[in-house]
């Protein structure tokens, strides 16, 4: 298992909750709306990008973060089909 989990990433980008919370919600509906969300943000690039480069390298990390998150079983079933995990 990754050590990324929504306090981790939270940390990371030095949003809160809230901002996390609204972020994960664009992801699941719109992911372009996610992109501008994070850019509103101010996040740090350097660290965004370190990130990015973490999902890509293992995909099933989307599948920890949701289950951390306590995603119930058809948001999970959801995110596998989007990201075709």
């Amino acid at each position: 298992m990754s050590d990324i989990n929504k306090e981790s990433i939270l940390n990371k980008l030095g949003l809160t909750n809230e901002q996390g919370n609204a972020l994960l919600e664009a992801a699941l509906n719109n992911p372009m709306e996610a992109l501008g969300l994070l850019q509103s943000y101010n996040v740090d690039q350097d660290t965004l990008q370190e990130l990015i480069m973490q999902f890509m390298s293992n995909p099933g990390i989307f599948i920890e973060l949701a289950e951390s998150l306590g995603l119930p079983p058809e948001k999970i079933a959801e995110v596998k089909t989007k990201f075709n995990l």
